[in-house]
């Protein structure tokens, strides 16, 4: 009896799982940068920037925070038009490595006393090169395992990328929390800082070693065989044809596009204000210390990595819409009471209410990479996802903590910050409104054939 189907059934699993590594990897290291950078933001603004307020300082560390975020539409429109054009695969090997040296170059960088004013322009030229190789990243693995992933498993396997960016997050909240626990100030402020941005270098280059082992993905191989299939055209009419096909791609997709783009505002938003925000957000109105507000963080992000895949599957089962509309109607109602709580103080009852808000956070983020992938065809795909999802970083993510410290300096309630999370809950909802059900359809390769193949109930 011939064994070769096993051993298909066995070669896909294997492919399915490098697959899942390599995506998962470029989403870790890009989280593990931005966590770091926020976590360790009142180290930072002493580092780079000369202010005798503490405020402003911290302002202008979120500010390059926030500026890094302007290159992320022209990335996304860069990496996804690329990524549509010459396959995911190479996309996202150039990526890793733009995005791991430039982050690697940071943790070199002299401070403010050292170079004066230069260095928080070096420090801002390097996030914005970081950015923008990031911009092609997390669209790129979303889509690069949705093209894998079965339909039945498509929203499980696809928050692999959640669950790198989380475990990100989670790692450099560790070692803030190492850091700030058993570091003195001064070697903080001269090295300890550095650490995890050299450790960028050695993770991109494994990275990069995982994507060159993998094939493009079958969807973006099944796109290219059928346009060679057309070569009689000769080669002028062929590529006006090919460029006119694409276009016409984006266009059609243009629609789709916007309702993700307000979907992704609750995202953003809220990634980066309860993630990254809040350590500096319970340092400054609760008046923990670093190392118990960082505390926080980590025990809560631990629980965050348990709930995303349990999201992730109830999605499959039950519907993405379904599951991103309880997730908006949540922050509407729960964000003020949920800032309110915070700011009473204390590591239980703080962790308790970010674990409270990052179950329903999870909601949209454990889903949102399946639920994007599936709203465009193969030929705009990359592109269909990376441009809202980056222009939605930087219009409600990248701005986020500097928002909530702006919110508080204005209003003196230090509550504020959740008028930002009921605001980008209502666009969400509003996007979810005017869109379908996504789950369990068969990728396409055009965009008008969008939800025309529901797979069949088993």
């Amino acid at each position: 009896m011939s064994n070769a189907p096993d051993t298909t059934e066995q070669e896909n699993r294997s492919v399915l799982r490098r697959v899942l590594i390599a995506g998962g990897l470029g989403t870790l290291l890009e989280y593990f940068d931005y966590a770091s950078y926020s976590y360790l933001a009142t180290t930072i603004a002493v580092v780079f920037f000369a202010s005798e307020d503490r405020t402003v300082a911290l302002m202008s560390t979120f500010a390059v925070f926030a500026l890094a975020f302007l290159v992320r539409p022209i990335g996304a429109f860069v990496w996804g038009s690329l990524g549509d054009r010459v396959g995911r695969k190479t996309i996202l090997s150039t990526t890793i490595l733009l995005m791991s040296g430039s982050t690697f170059l940071i943790g070199f960088l002299p401070g403010y006393a050292t170079i004066g004013v230069l260095a928080p322009i070096l420090l801002l030229l390097l996030r914005m090169t970081q950015s923008f190789a990031a911009s092609g990243e997390y669209a790129g693995a979303g889509t690069f395992i949705a093209e894998y992933a079965p339909p039945h498993r498509r929203g499980l396997l696809t928050s692999v990328v959640p669950l790198g960016s989380a475990a990100g997050f989670l790692l450099a909240s560790l070692m803030a929390t190492v850091f700030y626990a058993t570091m003195s100030p001064e070697f903080l402020h001269s090295w300890g800082w550095r650490i995890p941005f050299l450790i960028a270098g050695p993770l991109g280059i494994l990275g990069l070693w995982l994507r060159t082992r993998l094939e493009d993905t079958p969807q973006f191989r099944h796109v290219q065989e059928l346009e060679r299939q057309q070569r009689e055209v000769d080669a002028a009419e062929r590529a006006a044809l090919s460029r006119a096909h694409r276009w016409a791609e984006v266009r059609r997709s243009l629609p789709s596009m916007l309702k993700v783009l307000l979907v992704m505002s609750l995202n953003a938003g809220a990634y980066y204000l309860l993630l990254s925000y809040t350590p500096t957000f319970l340092i400054e109105q609760a008046h923990m210390s670093e190392a118990s507000s960082n505390l926080v963080v980590t025990i809560s992000l631990v629980a965050y990595l348990v709930i995303i895949p349990v999201i992730a599957h109830f999605s499959d089962r039950f519907g993405r819409k379904r599951t991103l509309l309880v997730s908006s109607i949540a922050f509407i109602v729960l964000s003020y009471p949920m800032m309110s709580l915070f700011t009473r103080g204390g590591v239980l009852l703080a962790t308790t209410v970010l674990i409270v808000g990052l179950i329903f956070f999870a909601m949209n983020d454990a889903v949102f990479p399946s639920f994007f992938t599936e709203m465009f065809g193969t030929r705009s795909r990359y592109l269909g996802f990376a441009l809202p999802f980056n222009v939605g970083a930087l219009l409600f993510g990248g701005v986020a903590p500097l928002i909530g410290t702006w919110l508080i300096a204005v209003t003196g309630n230090s509550s504020a910050p959740a008028f930002f999370l009921i605001f980008v809950g209502v666009l969400s909802l509003i996007g979810l409104l005017l869109s379908r059900e996504t789950a369990r359809t068969e990728l396409v390769d055009a965009q008008s054939e969008v939800g025309k193949h529901p797979v069949p109930s088993a």
